[in-house]
């Protein structure tokens, strides 16, 4: 009789990788680096600064059932710092067993921190469970974002069964401000269809903006939001900025987050319109 295959009966992968700096006098500085096979963090030099944004990297290719991720991105000081991915996530076809991603970012004191990773690809019968951990404290403004893609567009690939659990959680000065779940299991496709949830979208977005000028912002980013081709909409939960993107399009959804982005971003104390280089190769 043939043994059945399962995911922990492949060799998987158990990869880490975490930076943190502290900015004084318009430089940033390196005050922990760490990263485990196949996580990576480059450092790449933007207009003349080696530390103003570092780049994730995942040289896997991408996360199978059963493997084990975990980042971390922090901030303090007066640092202005970015983190994104080298490329877009793509969640393989697992046996049985769910990978999974944990995230925990933390901006403190006075630093301005972004997370703007590239796109998750969800592939049909991929199976992930994510979760990110955000602390912002003192008078630190933060930006964080993820997007997800059910299936790949330019193969014309349909999720039809899988596993997708998403959890967030914000705090504030050590309170729990925010709480979110998603979940997407089973028969996929028929989920997505469903008016009261995806509504026949298979490309979503979810942008934070933590800082203390949020609320008083919320009229401008509806009014950025309304202009965008998809569906958009934000809210103020206990000083939480959250926005929501979804579309049908993967490349309807990319060009509406990154209009959005220059958009808001433009004028905002602390920040600048530019994206991180890597999105753009």
């Amino acid at each position: 009789m043939n043994a059945i295959l399962r995911d922990r009966d492949l060799q998987r992968v158990d990869g880490a990788a975490r930076i943190a700096v502290h900015g004084a006098d318009g430089r940033n500085a390196i005050t922990d680096l760490f990263q485990r096979s196949p996580c990576k963090v480059l450092l790449p030099d933007i207009d003349g600064h080696p530390c103003r944004e570092a780049v994730f990297l995942n040289t896997a290719g991408g996360i199978a059932g059963g493997d084990r991720l975990s980042f971390g991105l922090s901030a303090r000081g007066d640092a202005s710092f970015t983190g994104t991915t080298q490329a877009s996530e793509r969640i393989y076809r697992a046996i049985d067993a769910p990978g999974q991603i944990r995230m925990r970012i933390e901006a403190a004191d006075n630093a301005t921190l972004q997370w703007l990773p590239q796109e998750t690809i969800l592939f049909d019968g991929g199976r992930i469970n994510r979760s990110t951990e955000i602390h912002v404290g003192g008078t630190a403004r933060l930006i964080a974002m993820d997007w997800l893609l059910l299936g790949r567009a330019a193969s014309g690939e349909t999720v039809r069964h899988g596993a997708f659990r998403d959890d967030w959680r914000v705090y504030r000065d050590g309170r729990l401000i925010w709480a979110d779940a998603f979940r997407l299991t089973g028969d996929i496709e028929t989920l997505v269809h469903r008016p009261s949830l995806l509504a026949g979208h298979t490309a979503i977005a979810t942008i934070l903006y933590a800082a203390s000028n949020a609320p008083a912002n919320l009229d401008r980013v509806r009014a950025i939001l309304a202009s965008l081709s998809c569906k958009s909409g934000a809210t103020i939960v206990n000083g939480l900025m959250i926005c929501r993107f979804a579309a049908k399009a993967a490349a309807e959804l990319r060009r509406a987050v990154t209009d959005f982005l220059r958009a808001f971003r433009d004028g905002l104390e602390g920040f600048t319109p530019a994206l991180p280089r890597v999105w753009a190769c």
